[in-house]
């Protein structure tokens, strides 16, 4: 998913000629997080990108604004999300068509499970092995999801969806039924998976080049990049509703945890649109061109990551923006707390 989002690197096999082969390694010399509480960490992949690969993602203590070590996953990391309870991370690599489960506590990669080619986005869905959920991976170069048991770590058959898959959410609905939502880029169109049943439904058709989706409660909001536009799809129905005009290029999406609002950059922009009604609020300029946000866990600041090496936070409710937080590289997935 991208609710720790993030414009995606593209075509890994550019840099088959570049890249020394990068075994994934644990991270077991490096010192445990602190334990006074995972909500206030960031994890932010530092380094995908075609000029920087890199191999590892950065956690940030946002209360302190203090940078750790890195940890070390494999080549070209790309996207986050958390495992429910919130003690592990999943990372997925794109230089190596993997799938990687930190421990958030001593930051060991746990499990390694190979996926399709260039994955490019993950969301964790209900159900799975001894109820420990199901991480559905969307894989840009394969035209498809590939769903991983997260109680057992095995990859089961992929689910063919349209073309360029870069971002992925997951809904559930009152009666605890989930469909995920993976963002086509190549296809201006949207593809529903029953979560239940792993089967992909109708495309739905939206914006050009979808970048970011996101679920909030009774909608799923699609950044369309091509044209500066937000779709709401509703879950219930599978079907498009109301568009509205952004002023940016939408690379990522957070929304609050009453679900009353969005958030959403691009561009050097942040701006907040209501769910219901899509109705714009004031937008927020940024410093540098924004790739990926994550909201604090109470809700009240945006942690933005920059195209220049920097994460950044802004007050949702004053709109201010802070100083900077150098962490090099080419800051663009990220996600925050417990998830």
């Amino acid at each position: 998913m991208r609710t720790g989002l993030k414009a995606p690197v593209r075509h890994r096999r550019l840099l088959l000629l570049a890249l020394v082969a990068v075994l994934p390694a644990l991270a077991a010399c490096q010192k445990p997080m602190d334990a006074t509480s995972t909500r206030d960490v960031a994890w932010v992949t530092t380094g995908a990108s075609v000029t920087l690969p890199g191999t590892g993602v950065t956690p940030v203590d946002l209360a302190r604004r203090h940078v750790q070590a890195k940890v070390t996953v494999g080549s070209l990391p790309s996207a986050l999300a958390y495992a429910p309870g919130g003690r592990a991370l999943l990372v997925v690599t794109q230089g190596d068509d993997r799938l990687h489960e930190i421990d958030t506590a001593t930051l060991q990669v746990l499990h390694v499970v190979g996926v399709g080619v260039e994955p490019d986005a993950v969301a964790v869905a209900p159900g799975g092995s001894d109820g420990k959920g199901v991480a559905l991976v969307a894989n840009l170069d394969s035209n498809s999801v590939t769903p991983v048991d997260l109680g057992t770590w095995r990859a089961g058959t992929p689910i063919v969806v349209g073309s360029a898959p870069v971002a992925i959410a997951v809904s559930v609905a009152a009666s605890g039924a989930a469909t995920a939502f993976v963002a086509d880029s190549g296809s201006n169109a949207v593809t529903p998976i029953d979560v239940a049943t792993l089967q992909a439904g109708p495309a739905i058709p939206v914006g050009p080049a979808p970048q970011t989706v996101a679920a909030a409660p009774g909608e799923v909001l699609v950044g369309n990049f091509g044209n500066r536009t937000l779709t709401a799809i509703n879950p219930t129905t599978l079907q498009a509703g109301g568009t509205i005009a952004l002023p940016l290029n939408p690379t990522g999406i957070a929304v609050a945890p009453s679900g009353s609002t969005a958030y959403v950059c691009g561009g050097a922009g942040l701006v907040p649109v209501s769910v219901v009604g899509l109705t714009l609020g004031p937008p927020v300029a940024l410093p540098d061109v924004a790739q990926g946000i994550a909201l604090s866990a109470d809700g009240s600041t945006a942690w933005v990551t920059q195209q220049a090496g920097t994460l950044i936070a802004v007050t949702l409710a004053t709109g201010k923006v802070g100083l900077p937080l150098h962490l090099g590289g080419h800051p663009s997935a990220i996600v925050i707390g417990a998830g």
